[in-house]
């Protein structure tokens, strides 16, 4: 959950990567800068810059630093009482997005690289194997549930409702219940911020 106690560390180790991080985030709702009035009225953009700073502050060890992380730890977790997003930090990569505010479940447990977006109703979850290990420029449809020890390679989509309980492999999309291979595009052309950050290193 968003609000746990535990301080994992993350990526994100410098204030350097920190904005680099909240710029790729921006980039990734197709915003070019941070504006303070974001804060009121796109509630899951707050969300994000509220999960980066928690990830920030978790790599400092100081007395100051770890009351800081209490700070915004709390701060995050109002944040997801208001929104519905639940992803706890050190999950994404750079160039998230939460397409809408709404119930976004995410486990700790799971790793979701760069470029991801996710769309309201999707639950990421583990199984007594494991968490899901997710690759770069994935969408994933509203209501998608992606469950269990296994891994959805780069570019692939995720059709609404799906439930994904076995490997995808790359450049592909899924949908169904089981989920299985409906299109062998991918996230190319559904995605809407592939082409700017696909490949981004």
């Amino acid at each position: 959950m968003a609000n746990s106690r535990s301080r994992r560390k993350t990526a994100i180790n410098s204030r350097a990567i920190l904005s680099e991080y909240n710029k790729q985030d921006l980039e990734a709702h197709g915003i070019e800068r941070w504006r303070p009035i974001y804060w009121v009225t796109r509630p899951e953009i707050r969300f994000q810059r509220a999960l980066r700073s928690v990830e920030y502050w978790s790599n400092k060890t100081s007395l100051i630093a770890r009351l800081v992380w209490s700070v915004k730890r709390l701060i995050l977790f109002r944040v997801t009482l208001h929104t519905g997003i639940s992803i706890p930090p050190g999950v994404f990569g750079p160039g998230l997005a939460v397409a809408h505010p709404g119930s976004v479940v995410v486990n700790s447990d799971a790793i979701v690289g760069r470029n991801c977006r996710v769309h309201s109703g999707t639950n990421i979850g583990s199984s007594s194997l494991g968490a899901p290990r997710i690759g770069d420029n994935v969408y994933i449809g509203p209501g998608a549930v992606i469950y269990g020890a296994i891994v959805v390679g780069d570019n692939v989509a995720i059709g609404a409702n799906a439930v994904v309980n076995r490997d995808v492999a790359a450049d592909v999309t899924v949908g169904g219940v089981p989920a299985r291979v409906i299109s062998s595009r991918g996230s190319d052309g559904i995605h809407p911020n592939y082409s700017r950050t696909a490949g981004r290193q």
